[in-house]
């Protein structure tokens, strides 16, 4: 068995269905065809090897690929899209004379609408071939290949592709090629290699021109030479795949309707169907963690914004924003939604690409479609908006989280962002620099940690920044600087941020705190009770991992 993983860093597959024309679209190709995996690996021969033809060793390679249909396996998938606008000065020129003239007077043109679909991807793509099993040699190569494969579909899709050795994890659902195309909700059309009749030249030229082929000249671009037929490449064709039995229900990931329903319940009326949902982060630039809370507040406004819209002015939620009158069976504090935005675990750049929203106490229907109506953050002044898609949702706490959700234990927890106490500490400037023992940030982040429930720790200790301060150089934070260098406290680097500020205290806008990076240990494996600690938790700060 021979099985490729590709994760997407980004979390998104952009992908057009073969020779479909564009503006005829309604959702992005998926699952994802296998011909065009073949294409993108020996794309990938050709950009590690340029100038040269591929070795008999790839041919065999691909051909072996391509003469199995294979199996492919993904988690849960939401279908999304982005708009925009390509200046049309053709266009302009078209109508009267005078029009015509007062247009290219003025510099106006028309604009043509585009839309990008894609799918967004909670977790791996898996391609699996059951019977093929890889020389040596063959696995060398293809594992080569598999490290030049940047990105996957087009070029936004950024990706991660490698051989697979382990069990596939429980939560991947397997689609079946079968022998032809059926009429079936149960089945997706793929693009595929004709498995017996599949040769490797196929996937950049037509058969017909092969006799006619100078290997030293680079053949003509194959969609070009196809435009002036069907597009329909040889040894290829259409095969449908029957889709995992809990598909569409339990793996395709809707966003309701936007119009405002009739005869709304109250927000938090009804059972519990949720408590964390997972969305991934659209942004045309990198968003830097020092935004964190901006960001989170940003979705948590615009959330309340819907609310409003939906259950009238004047609505409120306790499991969404911690307003209101508090439900008898909320037990315990910090029992609203925490709005943590990160980066992908194992993603060594920091940006933000993901929102993981948590409440412990449970949200109802009617409250997680609200946070599904969020469609757009205007980020930079609106010039740069961010888009969450949403890609996870499940009603007990998921086993891969990032955080802590009360279920996982670890022996040792590190600060994803900066912790800020609860009190202020920072006293002075310059080198007039005073910390009361009580009010150090790391006795505070004890005591916050004695609030929550969670056992005492055997030491909380200081994490530095290292090579984490800049990226590009860009600062992910901005570090405090004194006129004796890089202040600390307790040994722990300090940063400001922008923290939430309660509306209660009568004044508006954000406000910066400052805080630090920390690490704490226990003697045996805990479950902290919370996913983040201190000033700003349910907006991101203070948010702390398991490392083990």
């Amino acid at each position: 068995m021979t099985t490729i993983q590709i994760t997407f860093p980004w979390g998104r597959y952009y992908a057009h269905p073969w020779g479909i024309n564009p503006t005829r679209l309604r959702e992005p190709e998926w699952p994802p065809s296998p011909w065009r995996l073949l294409r993108a690996l020996v794309s990938a021969w050709f950009r590690a090897h340029p100038g040269q033809t591929p070795s008999a060793e790839c041919d065999a390679l691909i051909k072996s690929l391509g003469n199995e249909l294979p199996q492919i396996g993904f988690g849960k998938v939401s279908f999304g899209q982005t708009v925009h606008w390509q200046p049309n000065y053709g266009a302009a020129g078209e109508g009267k004379p005078d029009v015509v003239r007062q247009r290219r007077e003025n510099a106006e043109y028309k604009n043509t609408r585009h839309e990008n679909h894609f799918a967004a991807v909670h977790g791996p793509v898996f391609f699996r071939w059951s019977k093929l099993e890889l020389t040596p040699e063959h696995r060398s190569l293809l594992e080569s290949l598999l490290a030049e494969l940047t990105y996957f579909g087009r070029a936004e899709s950024l990706c991660h592709a490698e051989l697979y050795d382990a069990e596939s994890p429980a939560d991947i659902g397997w689609c079946v090629p079968t022998d032809g195309r059926k009429i079936s909700s149960a089945c997706r059309d793929v693009f595929c290699p004709m498995p017996g009749d599949f040769r490797f030249t196929d996937l950049w030229m037509r058969r017909a021109d092969v006799a006619g082929y100078n290997s030293d000249n680079a053949p003509p671009h194959f969609v070009d030479t196809l435009l002036s037929s069907t597009m329909q490449a040889d040894g290829a064709e259409w095969r449908s795949y029957r889709m995992p039995n809990d598909w569409p229900k339990a793996r395709l990931v809707r966003t309701p309707r936007t119009s405002k329903p009739a005869n709304n319940p109250a927000p938090g009326a009804g059972p519990k169907v949720a408590h964390y949902l997972c969305f991934s982060l659209e942004c045309r630039l990198p968003l830097l963690p020092k935004f964190v809370v901006s960001l989170s507040e940003q979705f948590r406004t615009a959330a309340n914004s819907q609310l409003c819209k939906v259950h009238g002015d004047g609505a409120e939620s306790f499991a969404l924003l911690g307003h209101g009158e508090r439900p008898p069976d909320a037990q315990g504090d910090h029992q609203h939604a925490f709005y943590l935005p990160m980066s992908k675990p194992g993603d060594s750049s920091g940006f933000l690409t993901d929102l993981h929203i948590w409440c412990p106490y449970g949200l109802t229907q009617a409250e997680v479609e609200i946070l599904m109506r969020v469609q757009r953050l205007n980020w930079g002044s609106g010039r740069y908006p961010v888009r969450p898609v949403l890609t996870a949702l499940s009603k007990e706490a998921p086993t891969d989280a990032p955080f802590s959700t009360g279920k996982t234990a670890s022996k040792l927890w590190r600060s994803a962002s900066p912790f800020v106490p609860p009190r202020y500490f920072y006293r002075g400037s310059g080198r007039k620099i005073q910390v009361k023992e009580k009010d150090r940030p790391d006795f505070q982040l004890a005591e916050c940690l004695k609030a929550s429930g969670t056992s005492t720790p055997t030491s909380i200790r200081s994490y530095p920044l290292e090579n984490g301060a800049t990226q590009n150089d860009k600062p992910l934070w901005d570090i405090v600087r004194t006129e004796i260098g890089e202040e600390t406290a307790a040994g722990a680097p300090l940063v400001t941020v922008p923290t939430h500020r309660n509306s209660s205290t009568g004044r508006s806008g954000m406000e910066r705190r400052i805080g630090g990076f920390f690490e704490i240990e226990f003697a045996e494996p805990v479950a902290l009770k919370q996913p983040a600690l201190g000033h700003s938790c349910h907006f991101g700060l203070g948010l702390f991992v398991p490392m083990d």
